[in-house]
């Protein structure tokens, strides 16, 4: 019996060890699980810093790409604004200079209409005394009475003529 005792003290103490055993692996497979559990937290959480980070700068990256598009789309504008003032500028001077070159062009048609105009007032006259005048030799040479009494009516509608504006108030131009 010492030895059937034995045995199952034996047998009791191996079952003992072995669910101490058996308890250690489980305490120690407890402790690795919780470490791993942590471990996955811990890159859990990193992992999830580093995407918070991630989205802040895609959105400081897309916060410049926007203030880039601005700047560029600003300096396209003030280009285009710039051209556009130039073309301005240019048409200006253009049509100043075609308005410089009419202005002068009529000045001068109007500074030869007015000689032109003198030269033909002093070329009738002449004429207007000339033919007056040929028309009274005429008939003085002739001594034609209806030949001078045409060349007298003549030199009066010429000396008429002459006298015309200052005798009835109206000018040159109402002719």
């Amino acid at each position: 019996m010492d030895s059937a005792r034995a045995r199952a003290d034996q047998a009791e103490a191996a079952r003992a060890a072995s669910e101490a055993d058996r308890d250690a692996a489980i305490e120690q497979a407890r402790a690795e699980a919780s470490q791993q559990v942590r471990a996955a937290g811990d890159d859990r959480d990193q992992a999830l810093a580093r995407a918070v980070q991630a989205e802040q700068a895609a959105r400081l990256a897309q916060q410049d790409a926007a203030q880039a598009a601005e700047q560029a789309a600003r300096a396209e504008t003030d280009r285009v604004r710039a051209d556009a003032d130039e073309m301005l500028t240019g048409f200006r001077a253009d049509a100043a200079r075609d308005r410089d070159e009419l202005h002068g062009g009529l000045r001068a048609r109007a500074e030869r209409a007015e000689r032109q105009a003198d030269a033909y007032g002093d070329e009738l006259v002449q004429l207007r005394a000339g033919t007056s005048h040929d028309a009274a030799t005429t008939a003085h040479q002739t001594n034609h009475p209806a030949v001078t009494h045409v060349a007298l009516a003549g030199e009066r509608r010429v000396n008429a003529s002459q006298a015309w504006p200052e005798s009835s108030g109206r000018s040159h131009d109402d002719n």
